[in-house]
């Protein structure tokens, strides 16, 4: 069997975990409770992961610490991070950001969002993307100067 995709969850709600399972049924999704940037250094390493979502809890600094950390171990340059936000703590997002996520979501999340999340992850930060094909004319135009004419 080849390897199936894998998902860590640091200390992400029961409803967030089944959001994930159900928008990734095909992934081996790892569920991690209590990890702390010293748990990291010291005695856990996700492996090979494809995704890795922290739940942002009440202390923030604890949660920029591990984003830090995850982002700082070796091989995790371009594994995606997400990090889920309770809707009173959207002031940490910005932060987050900053730490290393590639992305926020507020809970609650359902599978979709996390699908959705996902593919924009992976899309990348492509400047101009969102503008790309609008300069060109909708319907041929035998008026339009395109330069270089004969």
């Amino acid at each position: 069997m080849p390897d199936r995709p894998k998902a860590v969850a640091f200390d992400v709600d029961p409803d967030s975990l089944v959001s994930l399972r159900q928008a990734f049924p095909e992934w081996e999704v790892e569920a991690v409770d209590g990890a702390t940037t010293g748990s990291l250094s010291r005695d856990w390493d996700p492996g090979p992961a494809d995704l890795l979502v922290v739940g942002a809890r009440g202390q923030t600094a604890e949660t920029l610490g591990l984003c830090r950390g995850l982002r700082s171990q070796s091989g995790r340059a371009h594994t995606l991070l997400l990090v889920l936000v309770a809707s009173a703590h959207e002031a940490v997002v910005g932060a987050a950001l900053d730490a290393g996520a590639h992305g926020c979501l507020v809970l609650p999340v359902h599978a979709k969002d996390l699908v959705r999340a996902v593919a924009r992850a992976r899309a990348g930060d492509r400047p101009g993307r969102h503008t790309l094909g609008l300069d060109r004319a909708r319907r041929g135009d035998p008026w339009r100067d395109v330069g270089g004419e004969a």
